[in-house]
């Protein structure tokens, strides 16, 4: 059932309503280079987790010592165990405490003395976490282990907006003339490609050929495949050649109206050194003009009922695609 938004007429359904779905799905919350050699601490879906690697394996915990109420994020790692830096009680892997300094070794430590753990995967470069019992796999990145190509992590996107604000953004074309004027788009040739989308279980899969632009001089086909619920897998391949860019891109819903996204970029060709720090200087820039919009967009949730903005056939084809899509994950838009 939709929980609706008594303060702001007519948004019926919203992201958060989607939590319970969204629970048994696998989301992002930190790189995997991150996550070494301390705690890292993050947020999904409300929830306060940490992240470790306990004797080389990734494990994640509610980020809370049940003694005093301290984030085990504050902590640090030795050897097997997680130790909180309140008064340094220590976790082993399974989340329960085998350890509290301030007892005599011979007290028997309360059962009750456990955190609650998580279902945490290592895949594509990110750490994945999924709260309930898994009901899809994760969106694939096949470039990402593939020896011709080439990865590297662009910095966390944090942004103070809902994760599908971000992916709506990450897969919109027609504001790339208006928002990154002179480098994916040029306001004289505003109109939008048309293209149609189809889809497959939890993927939506669309594409077109881009104009030539700043980052891409050449022109170049874009093929996007939308993982539900906020990935996305963008498929860019130069006209007239065999170089192709791919952009792998999956948001953490934080909360309800904040988000984190993670950006990684595989190539199968090699750029000069000067040319690839334009490339990441451009999408530092391009990251920078996204934040300025989707942080001022209202609302912060994006409204499922297709009635609440307004749409145009032809360049809202795949956001009125992934809504449609989005509320059948378990939510009934009111009539």
């Amino acid at each position: 059932m939709s929980a609706g938004r008594p303060d702001l007429p007519g948004w019926s359904t919203i992201e958060s309503d989607l939590w319970p779905a969204l629970r048994t799905f696998w989301h992002p919350v930190a790189y995997s280079s991150a996550v070494q050699p301390g705690p890292v601490g993050a947020r999904l879906l409300g929830e306060h987790l940490v992240v470790v690697r306990l004797a080389g394996e990734v494990r994640c915990f509610r980020d809370l010592c049940v003694h005093r109420g301290t984030p085990l994020s504050l902590g640090w790692v030795d050897g097997s165990s997680l130790m909180c830096a309140y008064h340094g009680w220590e976790y082993d892997a399974t989340g329960r405490c085998v350890r509290i300094p301030a007892l005599p070794p011979d007290r028997a430590i309360p059962t009750k003395a456990r955190t609650p753990t998580y279902r945490v995967r290592e895949q594509n470069g990110l750490v994945w976490v999924c709260l309930g019992k898994p009901g899809a796999e994760i969106a694939p990145f096949p470039e990402f282990d593939a020896p011709e190509y080439t990865t590297y992590e662009a910095p966390v996107l944090a942004r103070t907006c809902s994760a599908a604000r971000q992916l709506e953004n990450f897969m919109d074309e027609s504001h790339f003339a208006w928002v990154h004027e002179g480098i994916l788009g040029d306001r004289l040739h505003a109109e939008a490609p048309a293209f149609d989308v189809a889809r497959e279980g939890h993927e939506l899969r669309f594409g077109w050929d881009e104009r030539p632009n700043a980052i891409h001089p050449p022109g170049h086909r874009r093929d996007y495949r939308v993982g539900l619920p906020f990935t996305v897998h963008l498929r860019q391949h130069r006209h007239g050649g065999s170089d192709v860019e791919t952009l792998y891109f999956a948001v953490c819903p934080s909360d309800a109206r904040d988000s984190v996204g993670f950006l990684l970029i595989a190539r199968n060709y090699r750029l000069p050194s000067e040319e690839e720090a334009r490339r990441r200087d451009l999408t530092a820039t391009v990251g920078a003009q996204d934040k300025r919009i989707v942080e001022a967009q209202r609302p912060e949730e994006v409204p499922f009922d297709l009635a609440a903005e307004l749409h145009i056939k032809g360049p809202d084809s795949a956001a009125v695609a992934y809504r449609r899509a989005m509320t059948e994950l378990g939510v009934q838009v009111d009539a």
